[in-house]
């Protein structure tokens, strides 16, 4: 009975792997260009390795797709999330798998903190694999025009808007922004707001606005906001003035850095920008033509505070191919693509640091590593409602400031139901 057991079992491996090898994984996610390039070669190379196929959908509206498809019974294998919102909300609709079924969790405990086990987790089981992690909120410039110009850089939020009013009193508009996005405009917007407000007040009440247990007309959320109004809502601070602003995409925003003249000198932007950079300008190099310093401080308490973000891979089909994938895809061999590839910080803590392209992502990563407070990106945690309702809100703000109280409210509105569902 035992030598039929062991052949039935060995049998059954071997037939699984067979079928496994002629298997195609489906996968949903928002990722283009470099993103989708990079990811491409990864799995590529999974490919060779295994037989499995690997199809990837992109879509910018992946909330809008990926509901219907879910509701029509039909989701995607594999999907990749911008945000944890919608993994908890699937999570809890009991839509996806378990990851612990699905991964080895000794291999990931031992490749991944606690901290991003903890975000990917709901009610105690893990269903979100973050990969692709940024850090939020930092100030890009060209270092030959800040010295041309006699600027010193800032290390404060009113040393950055004195450096600011020193710029426009020259005919220069300092900021470079856009927050155009397809469907999901204004999400550049809510970094700036995000890292205004964690400045301002730390990490627990920046919890509590994410949670919903802070209202959006609160005194702090008010001034948070007011903070962000001394720079978009100026004409003199910004290049193009709130057109340029809601009209230019994200990728594009940088670009006025770069013109000779320059039409501007600072751009904030998370630490992926760099690609985008690199992209539109090959020929500048990372640390000469361009860098970053860190968001300025406003209460010293919190000078150190960091904000980041990144994808989640979440799973709806738990069967050998998906298993075989995603054990991959959490592996340090796949991770170093995008350290590579696009400037990505690995969330397996255990990627090399000689995958880091140049010495601007090295430095990045190593500040992740150093902070001594790290959030995620607010407008993320929170349901997809809300969320879509704060990049909205955003929009409508750098159109006309002054309507900002009543903007608040109606955010108060969204509020008071999304956070029941």
């Amino acid at each position: 009975m035992k030598k039929l057991l062991a052949v039935f079992a060995l049998t059954t491996v071997v037939a699984g792997a067979a079928m496994a090898a002629n298997a195609t994984i489906t996968v949903l996610g928002t990722w283009g260009g470099q993103e989708a390039d990079t990811f491409q070669a990864m799995t590529d190379a999974f490919t060779a390795k295994t037989g499995i196929k690997v199809q990837f959908e992109a879509t910018r509206d992946l909330d809008a797709v990926l509901t219907t498809r879910v509701q029509a019974g039909n989701p995607p294998d594999i999907a990749i999330l911008p945000n944890p919102g919608k993994l908890y909300e699937l999570a809890k609709a009991g839509k996806l798998v378990d990851l612990s079924k699905v991964l080895d969790m000794k291999a990931y405990a031992k490749n991944y903190s606690q901290g991003w086990k903890d975000l990917g987790s709901v009610d105690g089981k893990l269903y979100g694999l973050f990969v692709k992690a940024a850090i939020k909120g930092l100030v890009w410039y060209d270092p030959k025009n800040i010295k041309a110009a006699g600027i010193t850089l800032p290390k404060t939020w009113d040393e950055m808007m004195a450096t600011s009013k020193q710029i426009a009193a020259t005919g220069v508009t300092p900021w470079s922004i856009g927050i155009e996005s397809g469907a999901a405009s204004g999400w550049v917007a809510t970094d700036w707001l995000e890292n205004i407000f964690l400045r301002l007040y730390g990490p627990e009440k920046y919890k509590a606005w994410y949670e919903g247990k802070l209202a959006w007309t609160s005194p702090e959320m008010k001034k948070a906001w007011q903070y962000f109004g001394q720079i978009v809502g100026d004409p003199t601070m910004a290049y193009g003035g709130s057109q340029y602003i809601n009209s230019t995409n994200f990728g594009n925003a940088p670009a006025p850095l770069f013109q000779n003249p320059p039409k501007a000198y600072f751009h904030m932007q998370a630490s992926f920008i760099q690609s985008f950079i690199m992209d539109q300008f090959p020929g500048l190099k990372p640390a000469v033509d361009f860098d970053f310093f860190g968001f300025p401080s406003i209460d010293p308490k919190y000078a150190k505070a960091v904000e980041g973000g990144a994808d989640i891979v979440a799973v709806f089909k738990n069967d050998p191919a998906v298993r075989q994938f995603m054990e991959y895809f959490a592996s340090a061999e796949a991770q170093s693509y995008f350290a590579a590839g696009t400037g990505a910080l690995a969330t397996n803590k255990n990627v090399s640091l000689v995958f880091y392209p140049d010495p601007l992502t090295k430095r990045a990563a190593d500040i992740l590593n150093k902070s001594e407070i790290v959030v995620f990106d607010a407008s993320d945690m929170m349901p997809s409602e809300m969320n879509a309702a704060f990049w909205k809100a955003t929009v409508d703000f750098v159109n006309d400031p002054s309507k900002l109280d009543s903007i608040l409210a109606g955010l108060d509105k969204v509020r008071a139901t999304a956070y029941k569902k």
